[in-house]
């Protein structure tokens, strides 16, 4: 309580800035799918298609502006984004035009998903030394109020006011944020310890750059298994109405599990900041993948609201580790000083994970591929991957400066 007290104007502006990246998000888009396809006549094909090239071409800009946050201030960066963002949720309200989806899902994923993670992300990473992993666990759950709260908010409005105006309402709490964070951190903050120190170097005591990290053999066996979640989950949450269907659920009613995901993303989140920061990102990055491959066997098999619960919870637990754990696993293995370069390798390959899984599941459901098969093929993969990444971190250098 003592850290939150200290640190509080840091870390509630952090955690605003995940909770506005949610409009960027697969969770809250998807909650449009239905409207949108039948707006548009799209095939599940044609929209995970479109979704996907948006998302491709946001990962692509990300490599491109992601180390924009080391050259300039953090404020400004945070003006344009959500800014941003704002007009293309207004956007949204009055397409009509099927070629501009793209262009419109490019700028909620780039400055959405990717930038207002992105931002926070090294901020908190360059901000703090040993206590990174708590620091990320309070702000992450900026993230997971947006999670939990959004879906059953706006599954209501489109009853009220219809699925365009919804996206008004989006813009209207984004503008309304933006000057409560930039009043938050009016002062930037400054590590003022040595635990604290801004210059934290990585493996082999040094500040490693964007391209040393493309040439070491650790970035690419840590970055494969790092798209699963990235892949998976987005393809889960972009076909969740899908999902209902097949299942005979209420959209309603299984939103409103939603709760129990962001639950336990919360209650994993938490845990995982304590965990990582006493015993280290390689003890715990080998298992973060398997309760994923629990949530998504147990979704393949479901058939009643109970086992959702279950599956949700399963899935949460993954998400909550995902969080921390990609943004204590940067800084501590390749240093702080060109982080916001470094770690936009990180961000943009997640963003392109993004693209994949709506583009890959949509044209496996237009071959009419049942859905549980697919479900049930993810959850090999990422035990798959799994094993990959306890290989890895067993072979990982053990060079890591004292802290």
């Amino acid at each position: 309580m003592s850290f939150f007290i200290k640190n509080a104007r840091w870390l509630v502006a952090t955690a605003l800035l995940y909770f506005c990246s949610c409009f960027g998000q697969t969770f809250f888009i998807s909650l449009f799918a239905g409207e949108i396809r039948q707006a548009f006549n799209l095939s599940h094909g044609d929209w995970g298609l479109i979704y996907s090239g948006g998302t491709l071409a946001s990962a692509i800009a990300m490599l491109i502006f992601g180390g924009y946050i080391d050259k300039y201030k953090i404020t400004l960066n945070i003006k344009v984004v959500i800014i941003s963002l704002s007009l293309l949720c207004l956007t949204m309200t009055y397409v009509n035009l099927v070629w501009c989806l793209p262009f419109i899902i490019f700028g909620l994923r780039f400055f959405g998903q990717g930038m207002l993670i992105h931002i926070p992300a090294v901020a908190i990473g360059k901000w703090y030394g040993k206590n990174k992993g708590k620091a990320l666990s309070i702000s992450i759950m900026g993230f997971s109020i947006g999670e939990a709260i959004f879906p059953v908010i706006f599954v209501f409005l489109f009853s009220i006011i219809g699925w365009r105006y919804s996206w008004i309402v989006g813009m209207l709490i984004l503008l309304s944020v933006l000057p409560i964070i930039l009043k938050l951190l009016s002062n930037e903050r400054s590590p003022n310890s040595k635990e604290e120190n801004q210059s934290q170097t990585g493996m082999k005591n040094k500040h490693w750059t964007r391209n040393e990290v493309l040439s070491d053999w650790l970035f690419w066996a840590i970055i494969i298994p790092f798209l699963i979640p990235p892949i998976f989950s987005t393809a889960f949450f972009f076909n969740m109405v899908h999902l209902t269907e097949v299942k005979n659920w209420s959209l309603i009613t299984f939103t409103s599990l939603f709760p129990f995901y962001t639950g336990m993303s919360i209650l994993t989140t938490l845990s995982s900041g304590w965990m990582l920061d006493k015993f280290g990102v390689e003890k715990i990055l080998p298992f973060y993948l398997l309760p994923m491959a629990i949530g998504l066997f147990v979704f393949s098999y479901s058939t009643s609201y109970l086992t959702a619960i279950l599956g949700f919870s399963f899935l949460g637990m993954t998400q909550g580790l995902a969080m921390t754990i990609g943004g204590t696993f940067w800084p501590n293995y390749y240093g702080t000083k060109n982080l916001g370069s470094v770690r936009s390798l990180s961000t943009s390959t997640m963003v392109f994970g993004t693209a994949i899984g709506p583009a890959v599941v949509g044209k496996l459901l237009d071959f009419n591929i049942n859905y549980d098969l697919i479900l049930l093929g993810m959850s090999v993969l990422a035990i798959i991957a799994s094993v990959s990444l306890a290989i890895t971190m067993s072979q990982a250098p053990k060079i890591l400066p004292q802290r």
